[in-house]
């Protein structure tokens, strides 16, 4: 993984911000999806986070699909399994994990536990790349996943605590990881546009069959907040996934993969103002063990 060579300019910083809103965001979107406007963790869901995953990339996919039948080329099999990398791992299966945690854990908690991304963006360059680190660095990844591991540990407002669904958000996290170091060292002769589009496509079909088969959709058509749910998915497909996506892309490919999965830094802003709203019970403690992550990823970001 190559070092970006120069200083992020000021437009690349503001697409930072601004996909930090969008995913920041995500997270309550998820919940809506899930639960409609008035339900939350432990109570009864519109769909389960098997089926809102599947059918938010399966109309993420199918809307960018005319994107991916004009873009495609004739690629050798390395593409062809680096896109799918992206797909099925950097897309797929983290909105399946993160649905998934959600009909028990709080959105904030989700979103801080999002920063993760780059620390698994370094390890995975450590041990598939061969990219060498510095000791701050290794020092950032122990302090992040300590941080990590208390934020975990932390009870919701019933005082039960969730290991299980806060690690799969631990587990998307790594999926994002890796799809960052495909892109950067892949896919980098593809363009963004291109990489998201044919790469969401892939997964559109099997994602449709797979929410039609599990009966999603006559969950939705029976849920009095089956149509607050599937616009909220809807919305959440079309920008929080296509077009953030391309946007992510772009930036991974004009900065570095370090850089770019920076955007965690500023995501679990946008994900506590949406829970503090939305009457999610966060103490003091998040906010310490979320700037304790937020300060590993700034050492493995500088180190």
């Amino acid at each position: 993984m190559t070092a970006s060579t120069s200083s992020p300019s000021a437009g690349q910083i503001l697409v930072l911000v601004l996909l930090a809103a969008i995913w920041g965001s995500s997270f309550i979107l998820m919940k809506i999806g899930l639960f409609g406007w008035e339900g939350g963790p432990g109570s009864p869901a519109v769909m389960d986070g098997l089926q809102l995953g599947l059918l938010r990339i399966a109309v993420a996919g199918l809307v960018l699909a005319p994107v991916a039948f004009r873009r495609a080329r004739r690629w050798d099999r390395g593409v062809w399994t680096a896109l799918a990398v992206n797909g099925f791992i950097g897309s797929l299966l983290p909105a399946i994990l993160f649905a998934h945690a959600q009909t028990r854990l709080p959105s904030a908690t989700a979103g801080m536990l999002n920063a993760l991304s780059p620390l698994w963006t370094l390890v995975i360059a450590m041990v598939v790349y061969g990219t060498s680190v510095r000791r701050k660095q290794a020092g950032g990844l122990l302090l992040g996943f300590a941080g990590a591991v208390g934020l975990m540990s932390l009870r919701d407002g019933t005082g039960e605590v969730h290991w299980l669904p806060a690690a799969m958000v631990v587990l998307a996290t790594a999926g994002y990881g890796l799809s960052i170091n495909v892109v950067r060292n892949r896919l980098a002769e593809v363009g963004p546009v291109t990489i998201s589009a044919v790469a969401l496509s892939l997964t559109a079909v099997p994602s449709a069959v797979g929410f039609w088969l599990l009966g999603g959709h006559e969950a939705i058509a029976v849920h009095p907040e089956g149509s607050t749910a599937l616009v909220a998915v809807v919305v959440l497909a079309c920008i929080g996934t296509a077009g953030a996506l391309m946007l992510f892309n772009r930036l991974i490919q004009r900065t570095d993969a370090l850089f770019a999965s920076s955007v965690t830094y500023v995501i679990p802003l946008f994900a506590l103002m949406w829970g503090w709203l939305d009457g999610e019970a966060i103490g003091w403690l998040h906010a310490v063990y979320g700037v304790v992550i937020l300060s590993g990823v700034r050492l493995v970001a500088r180190g």
